[in-house]
């Protein structure tokens, strides 16, 4: 148990007595009591000071030698606190804040007593003003490592600088000059934030340089007006969450741009990605159109050839070409659709925070959406074309055979016809 606490409880077991001269508590008592025994063992046991004087029943007694199952009539003592400064026991607040210039360079400690209010800063449910005190001396510290510079050469203030550059109006820097006054402690003051940007945060927040130089941009756009640095400290403590909420604005009109230009790259890699898959269908369907201008001429070897078979080999060839040719376009046609739906899918979430974009990207976004449209309309009417064409080489080489057996044709087609009659009234006449 802490040393402070063991006094604390001493003291609240003697009575809290008010009979303090500087440092020095005097007390006495005419009748035994256990709880006074005990409350004198804490007492010595706690090292946050000495007995000057220990009297039981006229005789003085050293405090090793005092024995607390021994009874007494009379005792009385006087104890004096520690004055080196290493003890936090304090008669008040206002005494606390005399010692103010070490505790704004170091954090209070985590035990101390105040003893005109009785209050034990670790004690459950903790006093609001300790709590207050606390606060203010942690963000003290947290601003330091903050600050560009600590300079403690002075023997009497401690200095904080802040620097940013601004591009506008070149370097600029305000310096705080930390303290505590009573005044703070109806302060509303919180450390969450400054816990946030310590420095060995940096491995969980990619961010953190960049949210630093935000705050001190904030701090000395928030405290340009005040001249003196008590003042600027003074100001910043009184009205914590109204520099909060300018910061968190600042912070969030950076994240906000950060945003806007994460978005544009998006859309620019979308982009290009859809423009490459679309030039690859073109690319694929392009290499295989080629064989339409092929199967054409190969239509003027039908008419050179010499006889039936090798025109109708021929004639089915070129068949064959434009079907396969047709299936592939339309293999190039799903795969288009792919490609139409991915860039609907890619751009789907963009379109949907269109009105929170600003306008630069905004138009930037509406362009991309209008040329990649475009492309893909342009595209489909090609595929819907080519799927035409394919098939004109095929109808051509069978008009074209057609067309010079012709005569052939019509009496094939006419003993044809006399068969099937022939064949009807033979099953007329069965029947």
């Amino acid at each position: 148990m802490s040393a402070v606490v063991d006094f604390a409880l001493a003291y609240r077991q003697l009575g809290r007595p008010t009979t303090w001269k500087s440092n020095s508590l005097s007390f006495s008592s005419a009748a035994y009591s256990t709880v006074i025994s005990e409350a004198i063992k804490k007492l010595r046991d706690s090292r946050t000071g000495q007995f000057a004087e220990l009297v039981i029943d006229g005789y003085e007694v050293t405090p090793p030698n005092f024995d607390t199952s021994q009874s007494w009539n009379s005792l009385s003592f006087i104890f004096t606190l520690d004055a080196s400064g290493t003890v936090p026991i304090f008669k008040s607040f206002e005494v606390l804040m005399d010692r103010s210039k070490s505790f704004v360079r170091d954090p209070l400690p985590p035990h101390f007593y105040l003893i005109d209010d009785d209050i034990l800063s670790s004690e459950e449910p903790i006093n609001k003003r300790v709590n207050t005190l606390q606060n203010v001396c942690k963000l003290i510290v947290l601003l330091a490592d903050l600050a560009h510079y600590h300079d403690e050469k002075g023997s009497d203030e401690y200095k904080l600088v802040f620097v940013t550059e601004d591009p506008v109006k070149g370097e600029r820097a305000i310096t705080l000059y930390p303290y505590l006054h009573q005044e703070f402690l109806s302060c509303e003051v919180g450390t969450e934030l400054l816990d946030s940007l310590q420095g060995d945060n940096l491995d969980n927040n990619p961010h953190l340089l960049k949210e630093r130089s935000i705050f001190r941009s904030s701090l000395i756009e928030y405290l340009a007006g005040y001249s003196d640095g008590k003042e600027r400290f003074k100001a910043l403590i009184s009205t914590w969450t109204q520099f909060r909420a300018l910061y968190e604005n600042n912070l969030s009109t950076y994240l906000s741009g950060f945003s806007f230009h994460k978005a544009k790259q998006e859309v620019a890699t979308a982009q290009l990605a859809i423009a490459d898959q679309m030039s690859k269908v073109v690319g694929d369907m392009s290499g295989k159109i080629l064989s339409v201008p092929i199967s054409l001429v190969a239509i003027i070897a039908i008419s050179k050839a010499d006889g039936l078979l090798e025109r109708t080999i021929l004639v089915l060839g070129i068949t064959l070409t434009s079907a396969l040719l047709a299936e592939t376009l339309a293999a190039q046609k799903l795969q288009y659709e792919r490609v139409r739906h991915s860039r609907t899918m890619m751009f789907a979430t963009h379109e949907q925070k269109l009105r929170q974009y600003p306008q630069d990207l905004r138009d930037f976004l509406s362009e991309a959406i209008k040329g990649l449209s475009s492309n893909e309309t342009k595209l489909r009417r090609s595929l819907r074309t080519l799927r035409s064409i394919c098939w004109v080489p095929a109808l051509a080489a069978v008009t074209l055979h057609g067309y010079l057996y012709q005569a052939d044709l019509q009496s094939s087609l006419s003993k044809l016809y006399l068969v099937i009659l022939a064949a009807l009234e033979y099953l007329h006449c069965v029947f």
